[in-house]
C-alpha cells in the first residue's frame, strides 16, 4: 500500500489538491462497508482533537518535546483501535475504518506538520461519512 502524503509541498505548507477528494472517497467506502456507526468513528476522532488540543498547547513552550509526547499517544490509539477489533470488539468487522484510521495515524506520526494535516483529512472523512449516509 502506498503511504499517504498530505503536502504538494511540505515545505511550503500546500496541502495535496486532492486530499479532499479522496477524504469523500475513503467516507464513501466506509459508508459502502456499512460496519461502521457514526458514534464509533466520533469517539475516535473526540480522542485525536483531545490529543491535537494538548499538543497545540503544549508546541508553545517546546515543539519537539511536544511531538516527542505526542508519538506515544498515538500509539496507544492504535493499540485501543487493535483491541476493538478482536472477535468480539465493535470494530471486528469495520476493516476498512481500521484499515483507513491506522494508516492516518502512521502518517501523522512523521512530523508535526504531517500530524496537523492528518487531522483535517480525518476531519473531512468524518464529515463525508456523515454527509453520504450514517
Amino acid at each position: 500500500m502506498a503511504t499517504l502524503e498530505f503536502y504538494k509541498d511540505k515545505e511550503k505548507g500546500l496541502l495535496d489538491p486532492t486530499l479532499f477528494e479522496r477524504a469523500r472517497e475513503k467516507a464513501e467506502e466506509l459508508n459502502r462497508e456499512g460496519k461502521l456507526k457514526s458514534s464509533q468513528f466520533r469517539n475516535y476522532f473526540a480522542e485525536l482533537r483531545a490529543l491535537e488540543n494538548r499538543f497545540q498547547k503544549e508546541r508553545k513552550a517546546d515543539e519537539a518535546l511536544a511531538f516527542a509526547r505526542l508519538v506515544p499517544e498515538l500509539e496507544l490509539l492504535k493499540a485501543k483501535l487493535a483491541y476493538n477489533t478482536r472477535s468480539q470488539g465493535p470494530l471486528r468487522e469495520a476493516k476498512a475504518f481500521v484499515g483507513f484510521l491506522n494508516e492516518a495515524l502512521d502518517a501523522g506520526k512523521r512530523s508535526p506538520k504531517d500530524f496537523e494535516a492528518m487531522m483535517k483529512y480525518v476531519e473531512a472523512v468524518l464529515a463525508y461519512f456523515y454527509a453520504s449516509g450514517k
